[in-house]
């Protein structure tokens, strides 16, 4: 997935190109790393960095249910509530206690008590001892109570059915829905999308009407998605209030854009550089 990015990261930063390479093992892996970023120099065309992608998308996803929650959702939330139990999870967790020091209460929902779930919630319980941690097996316990009660919901998973039934959410609640990427997968049901007013905040519309599951079934338009990029102006608070007012909860979908990838691992590289104790400098010619 190659993408340029025309203008600087930052103010005193330079144009960036980079390439993304994703593989996706037909066993489960295990080893190796499945997700790299080439970062190259502008003015030479060599690789500049060649960074640990996987780590980094997940944070950048993270970044960005955080970026979307901060414009739509409840400014106190209390509680949070996560499906799936892998690294998007984990950093959406951390990014959100972090940032919101108004939750004390996180529930994890997967849907099978396997080793990564269980380390999932002692790594988080040694992190954030004060904050009450539940975990829930969606195929073995009642999910509803968890639903009905919490402020914002990320999902991060690769489900082809919908997670939960909207009807439980209470009004004023957040969704960012991460995980699927293809028609075939889907996280929340129709009735999510009318709840919301059919006003949907997106990371890139041409790409979720194409490959977001939830926003295909429920028949969404061009002009029924409302791209993030346009809500962080100084002059858009009147069309954030728009979004908010459209519904009764709000969603966020992300399919990933190239651009973020290209961004973040541009500034991690110049952050590197510039602290000069960060990384392995290979000899490359």
């Amino acid at each position: 997935m190659p993408c340029r990015l025309p203008s600087p990261v930052t103010e005193s930063s330079n144009i960036h190109s980079a390439i993304k390479v994703v593989s996706v093992p037909r066993t489960g892996g295990g080893g190796g790393l499945p997700g790299t970023t080439l970062v190259f120099d502008e003015n030479t065309g060599m690789t500049r960095a060649v960074v640990n992608s996987r780590a980094l998308t997940a944070l950048r996803n993270a970044a960005g249910s955080v970026l979307a929650t901060q414009l739509l959702g409840p400014k106190t939330p209390t509680h949070l509530v996560l499906f799936g139990a892998g690294l998007q999870i984990k950093q959406h967790a951390r990014l959100f206690i972090q940032i919101y020091p108004t939750i004390t209460h996180c529930t994890i929902i997967n849907r099978s008590l396997n080793d990564r779930f269980t380390e999932l919630l002692a790594d988080l319980t040694m992190e954030f001892s004060s904050l009450h941690l539940e975990g829930i097996i969606s195929g073995a316990q009642d999910i509803e109570p968890a639903v009905r009660g919490t402020d914002i919901i990320c999902t991060a998973t690769s489900s082809t059915q919908p997670l939960f039934d909207s009807t439980w959410l209470k009004n004023g609640a957040h969704v960012n829905l991460i995980g699927s990427y293809t028609p075939a997968m889907r996280e929340a049901d129709v009735g999510l999308i009318k709840r919301a007013g059919r006003q949907i905040v997106v990371d890139e519309a041409k790409s979720c009407l194409v490959e977001a599951g939830e926003l295909i079934d429920a028949v969404i338009t061009e002009n029924e998605l409302i791209e993030i990029g346009t809500l962080v102006h100084a002059g858009a608070a009147e069309a954030v209030e728009r979004v908010k007012q459209a519904g009764n909860v709000t969603v966020f979908k992300s399919v990933g854009v190239g651009a973020q990838d290209v961004a973040i691992a541009a500034l991690l590289v110049e952050l590197a550089e510039k602290d000069g104790k960060v990384g392995t400098r290979i000899l490359y010619d």
